[in-house]
């Protein structure tokens, strides 16, 4: 992919994400009640500390609380607004990152990896590692989706035009950051003994990370789909800039 047209396009697709309206606007509504639900998780683990314990669905990564559905809709969401732009541009690369959120709105709905890792906790049983065997049977299918999701990804990135391809490597960036909070921070809370106070503190990081980074991308998600829109609207079209191997 030649170096100087990606810089510019990248540049082009940063400003325009900046300067959306329909990402202030979605912020508008998103922001305030995610403040809410950042506030009532601290407040969840400042009463663990102080045996004031609070409702579990304070908590943002609890199964079925406020953080967690708000988590589903925000998900969903993007995945149903890159699948809408994979249909009207026909770039694969939408559909692999569709795909990708599709999973995880599954994953985090019905414990998919939880599940996984106490089915297969025997195989990793013998590891020298100080983490729980089902901990690594939750990483380890982690990484093994994510995997796969490079691999479709990099097969799209080669055939696709340049603007599909910045748009995608965007949203790819906010999955990596997501994941690093969703499974390397996972790890340091449970490696190893840890006080109380750490695991509240690891936690919160763990779990506040992994939300913001959700909120961001859906914001992202929905400046890219409304400037596809309104492209696609003015029957606008993109010159094909076909990318090298």
């Amino acid at each position: 992919m030649p170096f100087a047209p990606f810089v510019r396009e990248t540049l082009a697709v940063l400003t325009e994400i900046a300067f959306s309206r329909s990402l202030r606007t979605a912020a508008l509504f998103l922001l305030p009640y995610a403040g809410v639900l950042v506030g009532l998780d601290v407040a969840a683990h400042y009463g663990e500390l102080t045996d004031a314990h609070l409702p579990v669905q304070f908590f943002l990564a609890s199964d079925g609380g406020f953080g967690e559905w708000l988590e589903y809709a925000l998900t969903f969401a993007v995945a149903a607004m890159l699948f809408v732009m994979w249909r009207w541009d026909g770039a694969s690369v939408y559909l692999a990152n569709a795909l990708l959120f599709a999973w995880l709105t599954l994953d985090n709905s019905i414990e998919i990896h939880e599940r996984f890792g106490h089915a297969f906790e025997s195989w990793f049983g013998g590891w020298p590692l100080p983490v729980e065997p089902n901990d690594i049977g939750e990483a380890s299918l982690f990484l093994a989706i994510g995997l796969v999701w490079l691999i479709g990804l990099s097969i799209s990135l080669h055939h696709a035009r340049l603007r599909a391809a910045v748009e995608s490597l965007i949203l790819a960036g906010c999955v990596a950051a997501a994941a690093f909070f969703g499974v390397v921070v996972d790890l340091v809370v449970v490696w190893g003994p840890h006080t109380q106070a750490m695991i509240e503190v690891e936690t919160f990081i763990e779990d506040g990370g992994e939300f913001a980074m959700i909120c961001i991308t859906f914001l992202i998600a929905v400046a890219l789909f409304d400037v596809a829109r309104r492209r696609r609207g003015a029957g606008a079209h993109l010159p094909e800039i076909a990318s090298a191997a």
